[in-house]
C-alpha cells in the first residue's frame, strides 16, 4: 500500500525544533510518498542482533542443535519481502559478531566468533559454514566487543578497543589503525571508504566521534564530533544521515551544517526503531524496528518526495487540512491534562506509524478541561485526571458509549477487566462504557494488627492515637499516613441525599484536637530515623498507592488494610487514572476508540522526560494495579514472585495469602468522589487557622459546616 505522508504547518513548530549542529527546521521540506513493507521475524528472534544490508537483514535465534547443545540458528531476510529463510548454524562456539556482503547478486553471511581459536565463518546458506578461517587469538578476547565489516574488494575490518585490524581474505592480520576512543561501529560509505563511530570519556561526558579509517595511515582521523541526542549516523548519499527523536538529517564531510530532510513527527515515525537507513534522496529507506513489541516485526518505510497539489477552493483546502492528513488518514485530536505524567505524544506517534487510517494529533491543554473545552476547541478525544471527572460529562450527554465498539474488539473482552474498574468506566453501570482507562489506585495503609491489639476495633480518633504512639516510639515524623485516615473519614459526617451535614458534631470536634495533638508532636519538617538525615513535610492530602511495591509486606504479619472507618471496619478507596473518551462532537469515533483501545492495553506507558530509546526497557514504569485482570494476575497474584530491590534489604517477595488478600480489598473498594475530594479541600482550608492557634475549633466548624452544606445543596 502506498500512502502520502502529512503536511506540516509552522504554527505547528516549536521556536527551535532542531538544535543539532546548526541544523535548518523542516519547514519547507518536501511531503513524502510512503511505502511500507512488514517483516515477521523467527520465533523467539534477537531483536538487538540485527545486520542490515542493501538487500536484506540477518539476525539469529538462540536455541539447540541436533545434540541438544546451545546454537545460534541464522536467519536472512530479503527487503524484497519473500519469506525469511535459515541461513546457517553456529555450535559449539561464542558469537561475537556478524556481517553480511552480497557479491554478484551472492549473498553470505560472515560470523566473527570464538572457541578453541578465533575464527571467522563464511555461509552461503547451507546449514554448515562452507569456510572455516581461524584468525589471530587476539580476537578472543572476551573484555572487547569487537566489530566486524567486509570490505567490497576482499578481506575483513575487525574493530576492537580503540583499534581497527585489517585483514586479508585468508584471515591474516597486514595492519591495524589507532582509534580515538572504543570503537562502537563500523561501516562503509558507497565509495568503499570506511568509517567508525567511537566513544571516550571526556571530562565525566561521553564524546561520540566520527572517524574515516584508512588502509596504510597509523591513525584515523577525526571527521566531526556526534551531538549527543543522535541515536545513529549512517552513510547517505555522497554524506551521512544522523537520526534524531524528531528528525533525519543530511551533513558531508567539512561540513558543520545539517540540513533536515526528514521530520520525524509530521511523518509519524518513530526516531529511536531506526537502524538502518539507505537509499538516495530522491527514495529514502528506513529500516525500523521495535523491540519493546511481544511481536517481532519488522519494517522499510520507503519515503518518495512528491509535489503537493495546489488546492483552488480555499474553504474546501481548509476543511480538508482540519479533518485529513496529506496522506489521506484522518486527523484524531487528542486532548490531554498538561500535567500528564506519562508521554502520550510518543504512544500516539508509535499507533500513527502503524495505522494507515487515522494520525494521532494530541495537545497538552493548561488549567481545567471546561476551560479548555469553552474556548471552542472540539477535540475527538478527552483525558479526565480521574473518573470523578466523568459524572458532569455523561450528565450533559457529551460522551460517547465505547461498548458497542469495545465488544468488536478483538483484542480484549469485558470479563478480562477487573469488575471494579469496569463499574468506573460506565459511571455505575454495566450497560455502558463512557471511557476507558488502564491504570488505577488504592488508598491503603501498612498494617502488622498492633492497632487493633491496643483498642479491638478501632475508629479513626482511636487510630490516631495509637499512631501517635507508634511514631513516637519509632522516632517516625509524618503525617502521610494520617491524612489518609482524615481523607477517607470525611464521608463519615455528610450525607447527599437528603443533604445532612455534622462537622459541629462532638465526635469531628474529637477527630480534630486528636489530629491537632499529632500534627504539634510529629508534623512539619523532621528527620526519620531509618532515613539519612532526610526531611519529611506535612502531607497535604492523600497519598494514592500506584503499586504493590512495599519491602515491608516481606515481614511476618504485615499486610495493606483500608483506612478506619466509623464502625470499626476498614475501608478502601479506588480511582482510576487517566481515563480517555470521546466527545459525541467528534466525526471519527471509531477512529479515535481504536487509539483508545491501543493505548489503554499498554503495560509500559513512558513517563514523561524519558527518552524514546527507553520505552519497554525497565519495569519502572510498569502500571501493577492495572484494570486488566491477566496483568493483575502476572503481576501481583502470583506467589513468591519478585518485585524489585531497595536500600539496605534484599530482593522482596510477597506470599500467595497476601496477593489474595489485595484482590479481596481491590473487589471491596469504594470509589473515591468529586463530593469527598472538594469537602476534604474546604476542611484543609477551614481548619488550617485552628490548627495553627490562630482560631478557634468551635468557629472553624461552624463555617464548615456552612460551607459543605451549601455545597451539597447547589450539587
Amino acid at each position: 500500500m502506498v500512502l502520502l505522508l502529512a503536511g506540516c504547518t509552522k504554527e505547528n513548530k516549536s521556536e527551535n525544533p532542531y538544535p543539532h549542529n546548526n541544523v535548518k527546521t523542516a519547514d519547507d521540506a518536501p511531503t513524502y510518498e510512503r511505502k511500507v513493507v512488514t517483516y515477521p521475524l523467527a520465533k523467539d528472534a534477537n531483536p538487538y542482533a540485527i545486520k542490515c544490508g542493501e538487500n536484506g537483514f540477518f539476525y539469529y535465534v538462540l536455541g539447540a542443535n541436533d545434540e541438544g547443545e546451545n546454537a545460534y540458528h541464522f536467519f536472512f531476510q530479503p527487503f524484497d519481502g519473500t519469506p525469511y529463510v535459515s541461513f546457517g548454524s553456529v555450535d559449539q562456539r561464542y558469537v561475537r559478531d556478524f556481517a553480511g556482503s552480497t557479491v554478484g547478486g551472492k549473498t553470505q553471511l560472515f560470523v566473527l566468533c570464538m572457541g578453541e581459536c578465533a575464527e571467522i565463518l563464511e555461509f552461503d546458506g547451507a546449514d554448515k559454514p562452507v569456510r572455516e578461517m581461524p584468525i589471530d587469538n587476539e580476537f578472543n578476547d572476551l573484555e572487547s566487543f569487537p566489530k566486524l565489516l567486509i570490505m567490497q574488494d576482499g578481506g575483513y575490518v575487525i574493530g576492537m578497543s580503540d583499534r581497527a585490524y585489517f585483514l586479508d581474505e585468508e584471515g591474516r592480520t597486514t595492519e591495524s589503525t589507532q582509534l580515538n576512543g572504543t570503537v562502537s561501529s563500523l561501516f562503509a560509505s558507497d565509495a568503499g571508504e570506511i568509517f567508525a563511530i567511537t566513544e571516550k570519556n571526556k571530562n565525566g561526558k561521553v564524546q561520540r566521534l566520527l572517524e574515516r579509517v584508512q588502509e596504510g595511515k597509523k591513525r584515523s582521523e577525526t571527521v566531526r564530533e556526534l551531538a549527543e541526542d543522535a541515536y545513529g549516523v549512517y552513510a547517505f548519499e555522497d554524506g551521512f544521515s544522523s537520526v534524531y527523536s524528531n528528525c533525519m538529517t543530511f551533513f558531508t564531510v567539512g561540513k558543520t551544517e545539517e540540513e533536515a530532510v526528514i521530520d520525524f513527527d509530521r511523518q509519524s515515525i518513530v526516531a529511536s526503531q531506526i537502524q538502518g537507513v539507505f537509499g538516495n534522496m530522491k527514495e529514502i529507506r528506513l529500516f525500523s524496528l521495535d523491540v519493546s513489541s511481544s511481536e517481532r516485526k519488522a519494517r522499510m518505510f520507503t519515503l518518495f518526495p512528491i509535489e503537493e497539489k495546489k488546492e483552488t477552493n480555499k474553504t474546501e483546502k481548509k476543511e480538508k487540512q482540519e479533518k485529513y492528513a496529506a496522506d489521506g488518514r484522518r486527523i484524531v485530536r487528542v486532548a490531554i491534562p498538561d500535567g500528564c505524567p506519562f508521554q502520550v505524544e510518543y504512544h500516539a506517534k508509535k499507533y500513527s506509524q502503524e495505522s494507515e487510517k487515522a494520525l494521532i494529533q494530541v495537545e497538552r491543554f493548561k488549567g481545567t478541561l471546561e476551560d479548555y473545552l469553552g474556548k471552542g476547541n472540539r477535540p475527538d478525544v478527552i483525558m479526565f485526571t480521574d473518573h470523578t471527572e466523568l459524572d458532569a460529562y455523561v450528565q450533559k450527554g457529551v460522551l460517547v458509549d465505547m461498548l458497542p465498539m469495545f465488544e468488536a474488539w478483538d483484542s480484549s473482552e469485558l470479563e478480562e477487566m477487573i469488575p471494579k474498574a469496569r463499574e468506573l468506566l460506565g459511571n455505575g453501570s454495566e450497560d455502558v462504557m463512557y471511557a476507558m482507562a488502564n491504570r488505577f489506585q488504592l488508598l491503603l495503609r501498612t498494617s502488622n494488627g498492633e492497632e487493633l491489639n491496643a483498642y479491638g476495633k478501632c475508629n479513626a480518633v482511636d487510630y490516631l492515637k495509637w499512631y501517635g504512639d507508634f511514631m513516637t516510639d519509632m522516632e517516625y515524623g509524618g503525617m502521610g499516613t494520617l491524612e489518609n485516615v482524615l481523607y477517607a473519614y470525611v464521608p463519615h459526617y455528610y450525607e447527599e441525599d437528603p443533604v445532612n451535614v455534622c462537622f459541629i458534631s462532638p465526635g469531628f470536634m474529637d477527630l480534630m484536637k486528636a489530629y491537632k495533638t499529632l500534627l504539634e508532636e510529629h508534623g512539619g519538617p523532621v528527620s526519620i530515623s531509618y532515613g539519612s538525615n532526610s526531611q519529611k513535610e506535612i502531607a497535604k492530602g492523600p497519598r494514592w498507592q500506584s503499586t504493590y511495591r512495599r519491602y515491608e509486606l516481606t515481614e511476618p504479619g504485615i499486610s495493606m488494610e483500608g483506612l478506619p472507618w466509623a464502625d470499626g471496619s476498614s475501608r478502601v478507596y479506588i480511582r482510576l487514572c487517566d481515563p480517555l473518551a470521546i466527545l459525541s462532537t467528534s466525526e471519527c469515533p471509531q477512529d479515535a476508540f481504536n487509539f483508545i483501545a491501543y493505548y489503554t492495553s499498554l503495560r509500559l506507558p513512558l513517563m514523561k522526560g524519558e527518552p524514546e530509546g527507553d520505552f519497554g526497557k525497565g519495569g519502572n514504569t510498569e502500571a501493577l494495579f492495572s484494570v486488566w485482570g491477566k496483568y493483575l494476575r502476572e503481576e501481583i497474584y502470583e506467589s513468591e514472585r519478585s518485585y524489585g530491590y531497595y536500600e539496605d534489604h534484599t530482593e522482596a517477595f510477597f506470599t500467595e495469602e497476601q496477593s489474595e488478600h489485595l484482590k479481596q480489598l481491590i473487589c471491596d473498594a469504594v470509589p473515591d468522589t468529586k463530593t469527598q475530594r472538594d469537602i476534604y479541600e474546604m476542611l484543609l482550608e477551614e481548619m488550617d487557622a485552628y490548627l495553627k492557634g490562630g482560631k478557634t475549633l468551635e468557629s472553624a466548624c461552624e463555617v464548615l459546616q456552612n460551607r459543605a452544606e451549601l455545597y451539597l445543596k447547589e450539587q
